[in-house]
């Protein structure tokens, strides 16, 4: 296996459900052809340079996946298809891919992409009979004064 990155550009004009469907069609493309995801950045909308098939805007995600070059051959064939794939980019990070440590790094993902845990809230038992003190402001003492 290698190390891979992928971005891809969405066209922009796009419903955010359409983004959604083509992020995940394409994630769950790499984990059927038995690459591994270790992680998927939505970078967002933004204006590109240039108009790409009558579009200004587009929608950047980027894919940082292990894999075969089988995998990338059947990724890129399934963005050249899909209408919805304005441009795309794969890039190869490294030729050997220590599956170990790969899982490490996705736990560790995971982990800090998890939100934090709630705070426990300590419980105040309320009862009639427990007294309540009154405390009165203190009143600023009287100076005499002298003429």
């Amino acid at each position: 296996m290698r190390r891979y990155e992928s971005v891809w550009v969405v066209n922009g004009d796009l419903p955010d459900e359409e983004v959604k469907s083509a992020i995940d069609k394409f994630s769950r493309i790499i984990s059927s052809q038995g690459g591994t995801v270790v992680g998927v950045e939505e970078w967002g909308r933004r204006k590109l340079s240039f108009k790409i098939k009558a579009t200004t805007r587009g929608f950047y995600v980027l894919a940082d996946f292990a894999g075969t070059p089988e995998t990338v051959k059947e990724l890129e064939r399934n963005y050249r298809i899909d209408d919805r794939i304005i441009r795309f980019l794969t890039t190869k990070k490294s030729d050997k891919v220590n599956l170990e440590a790969l899982q490490a790094e996705i736990a560790a993902k995971a982990k800090a992409a998890a939100p934090p845990p709630e705070p426990e809230v300590a419980a105040v038992a309320e009862s009639a009979e427990a007294p309540v003190a009154v405390v009165a402001p203190e009143e600023p003492a009287a100076e005499a004064k002298e003429d």
